[in-house]
C-alpha cells in the first residue's frame, strides 16, 4: 500500500486508474484534470488519458471539463452492498468482544421505534439472559436503543423517542436529558446505560455503519451492573468501540475525510488488549 492508500499490484495502468479513483472525497465533486495531477502526482497527460478511459466504461463521467465519480461505482457498489449480510460481519467481533471481556456481546438493530438482539455471544459467567433474539426492546431506554438514536438527525430522534415511549409505556422523566445524552454520546463515539432497562444490568454500546454511512446496528457489551460498573465501563469503552470499528469496516463503511483527515466514527479505539486503554466514562443517568 502506497502513501495514497492505494494498493501496488505492479499492474500500473490499474495502480494509476484507481488512484485517480481514489482521491475524489465524495460523488458530489468534481475534479479537473490538472487537480487529479496534482492529487495523483502523475503527469497531466497520463491523467486525462485515463480520466477518458474511466470516462468509457462508466467509473467516471465529464461535467464540463472536469471530471466526477460515474455511476458504475454506484452501481457495482449497491450490488456488493446487497451481498453484505451484517450478522455474518458482526459474529467474529462479537465473539472476539466476549473474549477480550468475558460478558456478554450483543448485536442490536433498529426496527421502527424499537430495537432487538438479532446475535448474542453469552457471557460464561451470567446464569440468565439478559435479551432473546428477536424480542423488541424500547429504543429510548438503554446503551443499545441510544447507539441506533445518536447518530439520527434530531428531527428523527425526537419522533423515534416518543413512538418508543408510547409503544412500551415507559416515559422518562427528562427528555432533554436524554437528548444531551445522545449528543454526548455521539461526540464521544459510544454510549453507556446503568439500569435504565433491568435494575441491575448495564451496558455500553457503539454504531456499527454500512458502505452508505448509515447505522445499521450497535454493539452492546451487557453485564450485571455490579461487574460493569463506571471503572469497567471506561476500562471495555475502546473494546466496545473497536469491535464497531472493524464491524463497520466489513461492511463496507469507509470514515469520511475532513480537511485532508479522516474522521473517525468512534474517536476511542482499543489496542486489542483486555482492558487496555481507559477513557472518560459517558454515565447512563437517564
Amino acid at each position: 500500500m502506497d502513501k495514497t492508500g492505494v494498493a501496488d499490484t505492479k499492474v500500473g495502468v490499474l495502480d494509476k486508474a484507481m488512484s485517480i479513483l481514489q482521491v475524489f472525497p465524495n460523488g458530489e465533486v468534481a475534479l479537473s484534470p490538472a487537480q487529479l495531477a496534482r492529487y495523483t502526482k502523475m503527469p497531466l497527460p497520463t491523467v486525462y488519458r485515463l480520466a477518458q478511459s474511466l470516462c468509457e466504461h462508466g467509473m467516471l463521467m465529464k461535467e464540463g471539463q472536469s471530471f466526477r465519480l460515474g455511476m458504475t461505482l454506484l452501481r457495482l457498489g449497491a450490488m456488493v452492498a446487497e451481498g453484505i449480510d451484517l450478522r455474518a460481519r458482526a459474529l467474529p467481533h462479537l465473539r472476539w468482544l466476549n473474549g477480550q471481556t468475558d460478558e456478554n456481546a450483543e448485536l442490536h438493530i433498529r426496527s421502527d421505534e424499537s430495537r432487538m438482539a438479532i446475535e448474542v455471544v453469552r457471557s460464561p459467567h451470567n446464569l440468565r439472559a439478559f435479551v432473546n433474539i428477536g424480542a423488541p426492546l424500547p429504543l429510548h431506554l438503554g446503551a443499545g436503543g441510544k447507539a441506533l438514536l445518536a447518530w439520527l438527525p434530531d428531527s428523527e430522534q425526537e419522533a423515534l423517542i416518543a413512538k418508543s415511549m408510547a409503544h412500551f409505556r415507559r416515559p422518562v422523566q427528562d427528555v432533554q436529558a436524554l437528548k444531551n445524552a445522545l449528543a454526548k454520546g455521539r461526540a464521544m463515539g459510544w454510549v453507556s446505560s446503568e439500569g435504565e432497562r433491568e435494575a441491575d444490568v448495564s451496558a455500553i454500546a457503539a454504531p456499527i455503519f454500512d458502505v452508505s454511512r448509515e447505522v445499521v446496528g450497535a454493539m452492546v457489551l451487557a453485564a450485571p451492573t455490579i461487574r460493569l460498573g463506571a471503572k469497567e465501563r471506561s476500562k471495555y469503552a475502546p473494546l466496545v468501540c473497536e469491535a464497531a470499528s472493524r464491524t463497520s469496516s466489513d461492511m463496507g463503511y469507509i470514515p469520511p475525510k475532513k480537511q485532508g483527515k479522516v474522521v473517525l466514527a468512534h474517536p476511542v479505539r482499543g489496542t486489542g488488549n483486555k482492558g487496555s486503554e481507559s477513557v472518560a466514562s459517558l454515565e447512563g443517568s437517564i
